[in-house]
Parts: structure tokens; C-alpha cells; sequence
């Protein structure tokens, strides 16, 4: 039979085992997730980058699978240069990204499956227009599909 000292030492010991697997534990889910928010982060500034430039074709590249079904690609390059460039009567913005945050379900609309593992993205564009300065401020979603990164509008009401 083990002595009183003898047990208090054998479970201190197991408690402090225990406590350092789950910092190590905590650790590698820090730096999964970190790596993950930056990629998501990185493939917004992306499409962004895409955008200012005119590049509407490279930016429609880098939507989700879901969205290219949403958006055609030669129907999306005509709608967004003739919404930024026509209408605002803007020839480029520049843009911030704002907050990450890291969603664990989402869902792009009400007739969608929820995603899992989702980033939102706040985006503000600046415009100077023929309609003075004005910012458009919009949410954007980053979800994987077969293990590959793709951005997702929201049209939720």
C-alpha cells in the first residue's frame, strides 16, 4: 500500500502531465487556427487586389465552387465593371480589411447548407466617384471546398 506523501506526490504529478498536454494541446490549436485565419485573410486582400486593378476575371477565380455556380464568370466580369467603373463612375477604390472572425457554421443563404469552419472578413472600399467619396462596406465569407479556400457573398436578409 503506498503511503499518504506517496499518493499526493503520484496524482500532483499526474495533474501537472494533464495540465501540459492540454497546453500543448491549446498551443497547436492556436497556431492551426491562426494559420488558417491568415490564409483566409490572404485570399480576401487577393481578390480584393484583383478587383481594384479591373481584374474581375482573376478575382471570379478565387470565389467559392458555390458562387461560380451563382455568378458565370462573363456574366460577373460585366455586372461588377459596369456597377463599379459605369454607375459609381469610378475608375478604381482602395480598400481596408477590418475584422476576422472565425465562425464555426454558416450559411451563405436560407436555401444553403451551412458551412463549417467559416471566416467573415470585414471589407471597406473606398470610392471616388462623380458622386463624391463614399464607402461601401461589406462581409465577406472564406469556406473550403475539397480543401481549398473560396470566397462567399452573404444573401441572408
Amino acid at each position: 500500500m503506498f503511503s499518504r506523501y506517496r499518493q499526493k506526490t503520484i496524482r500532483a504529478k499526474t495533474g501537472v502531465a494533464v495540465l501540459a498536454a492540454v497546453a500543448v494541446l491549446v498551443a497547436i490549436l492556436s497556431l492551426f487556427l491562426s494559420s488558417e485565419r491568415n490564409e483566409a485573410k490572404e485570399i480576401v486582400d487577393t481578390f480584393y487586389r484583383y478587383e481594384q486593378a479591373g481584374d474581375f476575371g482573376s478575382s471570379w477565380e478565387l470565389f467559392h465552387p458555390l458562387m461560380k455556380t451563382k455568378f458565370p464568370k462573363d456574366v460577373y466580369i460585366q455586372r461588377r465593371a459596369h456597377v463599379f467603373m459605369q454607375d459609381f463612375g469610378a475608375e478604381t477604390f482602395e480598400y481596408r480589411l477590418d475584422e476576422v472572425e472565425h465562425l464555426s457554421s454558416w450559411s451563405m443563404s436560407d436555401k444553403q447548407k451551412p458551412f463549417q469552419d467559416v471566416y467573415r472578413i470585414r471589407v471597406i472600399q473606398t470610392f471616388h466617384s462623380v458622386f463624391g467619396v463614399f464607402e461601401l462596406h461589406q462581409d465577406v465569407f472564406v469556406a473550403k471546398k475539397n480543401g481549398k479556400w473560396g470566397i462567399v457573398f452573404s444573401y441572408n436578409s
